[in-house]
């Protein structure tokens, strides 16, 4: 098969589509250091003769002079730990409409945004709240702080867990090739129990390949590069079982955002 990469990044994937039987294998990435580094990695792992590198975006490749043909078989990760801030939607709707070849593959297939109201816990709290310093409350500059907050550790050694039923703002067809320029969507989401929330935690799901999916869940096992945005209230706020939180969630080009209403 001929197979293009989107974002070669390291080149791992390039290297394993070649193990796996691909004949040829394309692969683009903007960065011209990255592009640099992953040739050395290709050819230190004898790849040289399979795999190509071209330090160009996905939608700067012609067909005919970059690529010898469409492909047969498109594979990439240029998602965001948010979705869709890598932009993601222009590159698969560009390589939908000129890089592959008509019943060719993708891998991943398609996509989804699963979002969750956040329980409480003191290493979160601490972490995204100012609370009391040196014995001074200065709880009031909760209200003026940031929204959005990346844990980077977060389902490793943070115990997480939710308030509520996970909910599903968005999904994303990657043979598709329409952009979702602006979608808004009211989410009413029910406490499942009573308790202290944080706000919104989010993460991702992925179909790659017919059956198989992979999630980067909160407190899974499997990890990842991505991290967990939480969306948070001014201040914790205390709960009961049965309360709906309204979401407005705002998805965009390359952004996604939820706002408590």
């Amino acid at each position: 098969e001929y197979v293009l990469e989107i974002g070669t990044g390291s080149g791992l994937l390039s290297m394993m589509a070649s193990d796996a039987g691909a004949k040829k294998v394309i692969t683009c990435e903007a960065s011209q250091p990255i592009a640099e580094a992953a040739k050395r990695i290709i050819e230190k792992n004898g790849y040289s003769d399979r795999i190509e590198v071209i330090n160009k975006k996905s939608t700067e490749l012609n067909v005919g002079k970059d690529l010898e043909k469409k492909a047969d078989l498109i594979i990439s990760e240029i998602l965001s730990s948010e979705f869709v801030g890598e932009g993601v939607q222009r590159s698969l709707s560009d390589a939908n409409q000129r890089l592959i070849k008509e019943n060719g593959r993708m891998i991943p297939e398609a996509g989804e945004i699963k979002v969750a109201l956040l329980e409480s816990s003191p290493e979160i709290e601490q972490e995204i709240f100012v609370q009391r310093v040196n014995g001074y409350d200065l709880s009031e500059f909760n209200n003026i702080m940031g929204k959005k907050f990346s844990l980077h550790y977060l389902g490793r050694k943070t115990k997480t867990s939710f308030l509520s039923e996970v909910k599903v703002p968005f999904f994303f067809d990657f043979y598709s090739k329409d952009i979702i320029y602006r979608k808004e969507k009211i989410l009413e989401i029910e406490s499942t129990r009573s308790g202290i929330c944080l706000g919104l935690i989010t993460w991702l799901k992925l179909n790659l390949y017919e059956n198989i999916n992979f999630e980067n869940k909160p407190n899974e096992k499997s990890t990842s590069g991505w991290v967990h945005p939480i969306y948070k209230f001014n201040q914790p706020l205390k709960i009961s079982k049965g309360q709906l939180i309204k979401v407005k969630a705002i998805l965009m080009k390359d952004k996604v955002w939820y706002e408590f209403i």
